[in-house]
Parts: structure tokens; C-alpha cells; sequence
């Protein structure tokens, strides 16, 4: 099962640690076992971690780029762009 790496730059690193169990229920359908981690040099800086056990659903609702997972995006407070790196 591939991993998959976000990272992004937010505009509050304290209150997008708090909309983790939020941000793991919006991405349980193509996502599990997701880990955040925030920069060490204490900048607005984050990445999450993923399994992704189907690359293909995953990319599909990237590419469908809902209105929902733009609104989530938002309160989550994450600054595009947003980056997301695949295991190969």
C-alpha cells in the first residue's frame, strides 16, 4: 500500500492540529492511518501522512476538486498550494 505525503502551509499551525479528527473523517473513503506533523523551525509549515490502499479512488476525488474539500481546505486553514507527494 503506497503512502502519501501532504504538505501545505496553514494559516494557524494550533487550530489546524485541532481539525485532525475532522480531517481524518474527510479523507477515510481513500485515506487511512493519517499522522500530522508540523515544522520544526516553528514556521506555518505542515505535512500529513497517509496510506492509501487505492491510488485510483484517491485521484479521482482530487481531481473532482469538490466544493466540499475546498470549504474543509478553508477551515482547516490551509494556503495553496498544497503538495502531495506519492510512494513509488
Amino acid at each position: 500500500m503506497p503512502k502519501m505525503v501532504v504538505t501545505a502551509a496553514v494559516k494557524d499551525v494550533e487550530a489546524w492540529l485541532k481539525f485532525k479528527p475532522e480531517l481524518v473523517a474527510q479523507m477515510s473513503a481513500v485515506a487511512s492511518d493519517g499522522t500530522s506533523y508540523v515544522a520544526m523551525d516553528g514556521s506555518n509549515l505542515v505535512a500529513t501522512t497517509w496510506d492509501v490502499p487505492d491510488l485510483q479512488a484517491f485521484q479521482a476525488t482530487q481531481s473532482a476538486a469538490s466544493p466540499e474539500m475546498a470549504a474543509a481546505m478553508e477551515r482547516y486553514g490551509m494556503v495553496p498550494p498544497v503538495t502531495i507527494f506519492i510512494e513509488k
